[in-house]
């Protein structure tokens, strides 16, 4: 059942909502957004996102969303999201878990739950897995934890969206050290999915952004860029590098294209002709259905946006669902296992089911048992032990034979 609490600026005017997928769980989640134009209609959709997201990954948790409609250009913008965050308090001491969304960011949302006396936006994570204070704190420290270039909680998007693609292209027989990669994005997502494979010692070959690509069929230097102030424009960035418009990149051949940049960055006539087997989505609607559709006819790997847009709630898995505080490593090392298990188990279903991974992603959350009552981090079936390719999905098509055999 959705449920949308409404709200108007006291001084601006503008509306704002959170919306609740569903209200069974003891917790929700969801990002916080800030657009001129953001109407309940989009967070509903968004936040119905959320619910698979949390679903595909067997957690207890409900998805949500929410934000204001104003220009994050404007100049009152911290007064009016601090005034909205002091309406939900009471949602978010008790039920809603905030993290960031479009024009947000987390640093500066927890900041203001803290100024405000709620604590922080996380706070109802505590409320709902019954942890102390003292262990709370731990482990929301850990997001500030920095691991190589970037702190645990800037990494932990990209970091899911990068091992997503690197699964998606094991699957495909792609070995990382020989693996290409086009990057679409570079902002806090794609610069996190860019680090994560850098580690495993892929060549980033290009990378776009709304003002340019540049190109080096050898490998950009991704380490130097990463240096560099994220604000500024690709085509900046590098001096001996290619320099070609926004949409080359759909043009030039690669193994893996990642996209990390904005809405329906693909068009159908661009994924007809797209020179890469694999394509990896992490921005929320990266991808239309149309090109999805033409790009899985071709037979183009898609590991759908809510598989690759996963990070943030894999990494609550990972940071509350064990019994003992782990390490900074360990949480990002938690959520590449799962999304290499998860990403697995869809590949495998759309194989044997000849179905597009979407379909098959669905059906694993449609599949999810949720226990309401129970805590919501810990359930998770992945990122927990070793298992056989596509163990997951193997059950649920067993399951679902057997009924149909009743």
């Amino acid at each position: 059942m959705v449920r949308i609490i409404e709200y108007r600026d006291p001084v601006e005017g503008c509306p704002g909502f959170l919306v609740y997928d569903g209200t069974d769980c003891r917790l929700a989640a969801g990002g916080c957004r800030m657009k001129a134009d953001l109407t309940a209609d989009t967070l509903r959709t968004l936040s119905a996102r959320m619910t698979l997201k949390q679903r595909v990954l067997g957690l207890n948790v409900d998805g949500a969303k929410c934000g204001i409609a104003y220009d994050p250009r404007g100049p009152r913008r911290a007064a009016v999201l601090r005034r909205f965050l002091d309406f939900l308090r009471q949602e978010l001491r008790t039920r809603f878990s905030m993290g960031a969304d479009m024009n947000t960011r987390f640093e500066e949302l927890d900041a203001m739950a803290a100024e405000l006396g709620i604590g922080s936006v996380k706070y109802a994570v505590r409320v709902a897995q019954h942890l102390s204070e003292h262990e709370f704190r731990a482990r929301m420290a850990l997001l500030d934890a920095p691991v190589g270039r970037l702190t645990v909680g800037r990494r932990r998007a990209g970091h899911a969206l990068g091992h997503a693609a690197l699964a998606a292209a094991a699957h495909a027989g792609y070995r990382p050290d020989r693996l290409s990669c086009a990057l679409q994005g570079f902002g806090n997502l794609g610069r996190a999915a860019a680090l994560a494979l850098l580690e495993r010692g892929v060549r980033i070959t290009a990378v776009a952004d709304e003002f340019g690509c540049v190109v080096d069929p050898r490998g950009l230097d991704i380490a130097h860029m990463l240096c560099l102030d994220q604000r500024r424009p690709i085509p900046s960035l590098l001096g001996d590098a290619l320099r070609l418009p926004p949409e080359a990149l759909f043009d030039l051949p690669a193994d893996v294209l990642i996209l990390a940049g904005p809405d329906n960055a693909l068009t159908a006539e661009q994924a007809a002709l797209l020179p890469v087997p694999v394509v990896a989505v992490g921005a929320n609607c990266g991808l239309g259905p149309n090109a999805e559709r033409l790009l899985a006819d071709r037979g183009v790997l898609v590991v759908p946006d809510f598989i690759g847009g996963i990070g943030g709630s894999a990494s609550m898995e990972a940071l509350f669902g064990p019994q003992l505080t782990p390490e900074p490593r360990q949480v990002l090392d938690t959520v590449a296992g799962m999304l290499h298990e998860l990403v697995d188990d869809i590949l495998v279903g759309a194989h044997d089911q000849g179905l597009m991974p979407r379909q098959i992603a669905e059906s694993i959350a449609r599949s999810a048992v949720v226990s309401p009552g129970e805590r919501p981090y810990g359930s998770s079936p992945y990122g927990t032990t070793t298992r056989p390719r596509g163990t997951r999905m193997a059950a649920i098509t067993e399951a679902r034979t057997k009924r149909g055999n009743r």
